[in-house]
Parts: structure tokens; C-alpha cells; sequence
């Protein structure tokens, strides 16, 4: 996959609704061969805290929930050269961890 590293930064209202989430993420990247050697780290926080962490992470996904804060965010994001995205909200509603999983590796490939 030509990647050792991939930090992704899920940003919510109160950094609650996305926790079933990361779990769901973590499982899904332990389990796949081919995230394996790749250092993972996946972590929930209130979008208003999105400048203490930015730092620490590759890719930055909303949830849907948050969308409209996109803007907002993307600003402090691109300060950074980080790459911000939006989950789609069909793979949210259905905790669809692999999906979001693609779409940061995605993200962070297209940096």
C-alpha cells in the first residue's frame, strides 16, 4: 500500500456519537491484512477542538451530523495541508467502518 502511517481525526458535535465508530474502525483495520504493518490511530473530538489535535493526524473526517461546519473546519484544515473529508451519511447510519476506512486512505493517498 506504500503507507506506514495513517492517523484519522473524526470530528462531531461532542466527540460521543463517533465513538461507536472508532471502535468499529480499529476492529475493521486489525483485521485486514493489508493494514497489518501500517501504524493506525483513530480518535473522536468535538469539532471545536479540531486545532489542539490537527497536528497529531493525516485525514479528517466529519460526520454527517456536522456538515454544515465544513467550511468552518476546512479553513483550519488547509492552514495545515491536512486532508478533510465528509462520511457519507448512508456509511455512518450503518457503521460501515471499512468505507471509512477506504475513504481515509484514500484521502491521505491523494494528499
Amino acid at each position: 500500500m506504500g503507507m506506514d502511517k495513517l492517523h484519522i481525526l473524526l470530528l462531531c458535535n461532542l466527540g460521543s456519537s463517533t465513538g461507536i465508530m472508532v471502535s468499529k474502525m480499529k476492529e475493521v483495520a486489525r483485521n485486514s491484512a493489508k493494514l497489518k504493518k501500517v501504524d493506525i490511530n483513530i480518535e473522536a473530538h468535538p469539532a471545536g477542538e479540531l486545532r489542539e489535535y490537527i497536528d497529531k493526524f493525516d485525514v479528517i473526517l466529519l460526520g454527517p451530523q456536522i456538515a454544515h461546519r465544513y467550511d468552518e473546519l476546512e479553513a483550519i484544515a488547509d492552514q495545515k495541508n491536512t486532508p478533510i473529508g465528509i462520511i457519507d451519511s448512508r456509511d455512518y447510519g450503518s457503521i460501515n467502518a471499512g468505507n471509512i476506512l477506504k475513504q481515509s486512505i484514500v484521502m491521505k493517498m491523494n494528499k
